[in-house]
């Protein structure tokens, strides 16, 4: 996995290395970057834990029943992920995690392969927009 810098560093860091930060804790998206970005440019934490929660409560705030606006970028967030057990279409915007991941279940008997595709389409006919990790 990326090095992390120390976290002390990262509100005078440029914005690309923040971004960085973001995309090696969780998946690449721009809805998470917009989001994020004024938090760890303002604002420290103890630890990545304590980021990582950080964006976990805002990702909550967003899921409000108020705003559909709000609603959008949370799935765009949580739609970043890929579809388990499936290649995806640009492998060079997924975290080293999932990279990993990915790896692993790709490993995996055909007959494992196809239950994940089933249970990606059931989930995702249940919840349009989200997907199923």
């Amino acid at each position: 996995m990326a090095d992390l810098p120390p976290l002390s560093t990262i509100p005078s860091l440029p914005q690309e290395t923040q971004l960085r930060v973001l995309d090696t804790l969780f998946e690449p998206s721009p809805e998470l970057h917009r989001l994020m970005i004024p938090v760890l440019a303002n604002q420290t934490f103890s630890s990545y834990t304590n980021l990582i929660d950080a964006v976990g409560g805002r990702m909550s705030a967003l899921s409000a029943p108020n705003s559909p606006t709000d609603r959008d970028v949370l799935f765009g967030i949580l739609g970043s992920h890929p579809r388990l057990g499936r290649a995806p279409a640009n492998p060079e915007h997924l975290s080293e995690l999932s990279k990993k991941e990915q790896a692993q279940l790709n490993e995996g008997a055909e007959e494992q392969a196809e239950k994940l595709r089933a249970l990606n389409v059931e989930y995702e006919e249940k919840f349009p927009g989200l997907r199923f990790v």
